[in-house]
């Protein structure tokens, strides 16, 4: 058994749109932090129309903000692992007719990274973010910025893709054979990723933004 997500049934089963491109996000090396809200109940977006996020304006001004619109690029990331959340199930045995567990939802995908030799002033200041509600646009090894649209077919406004349970660690020293790291992880909620949307720069690389 499954979830109940689509109830009363339609006449028909959905249809499965086939896109004609394959869709492959390449390795996360940076990110940028937003709040996901700028003010009580106004979320942060790029409006696509008016504030296209393709253009390095749009983002030079959100990095030179003085409010709650304010975005800040992280250092570099190194081994960034996603590891998808996995369903989560009732019964089993004697539970459930036959032994078949129930579908009751998902668990959140968790990511996990290290940002290596970096000042700890530097990571003074972005251990201050575990108290915010942020989010994030996720830059990849092509400097595209991946964040959530408010319906990836037909996209008019770009948000950051909110996070949990951020954890910025403390410094682990190298030794001999390594070098000095900080862990970096999150959170992110069950069905984060229904909305991705892939947005590719076309008068900057996203991996180059650097806050003023």
């Amino acid at each position: 058994m499954s979830l109940l997500i689509n109830c009363p049934l339609g006449d028909a089963i959905a249809a499965i749109p086939i896109g004609a491109c394959p869709e492959s996000i390449g390795q996360i090396q940076k990110v940028v932090f937003q709040r996901v809200f700028s003010a009580a109940g106004v979320k942060n977006k790029l409006v696509i129309a008016s504030e296209d996020p393709k253009l390095l304006a749009s983002w030079t001004a959100l990095m030179a903000a003085a409010d709650g619109t304010k975005a800040v690029p992280s250092p570099f990331i190194q081994a960034p692992v996603f590891e998808a959340g996995a369903a989560r199930e009732f019964g089993g045995g004697n539970e459930t007719l036959g032994g078949v567990p129930i579908t009751i939802g998902r668990e959140p995908t968790t990511f996990t990274g290290m940002i290596l030799q970096t000042s700890q002033d530097t990571i003074k200041e972005m251990k201050k973010y575990q108290g915010e509600e942020v989010g994030v646009f996720l830059i990849d090894e092509y400097g595209r910025l991946i964040g959530l649209a408010d319906d990836n077919t037909s996209a008019t406004e770009f948000f950051p893709i909110p996070l949990s349970s951020l954890f910025i660690g403390d410094k682990v020293f190298g030794g001999l054979e390594g070098v000095d790291s900080n862990v970096i992880s999150w959170r992110f909620a069950p069905n984060y990723s229904d909305e991705i949307y892939v947005v590719t720069p076309t008068d900057f690389n996203a991996l180059n933004l650097v806050a003023p």
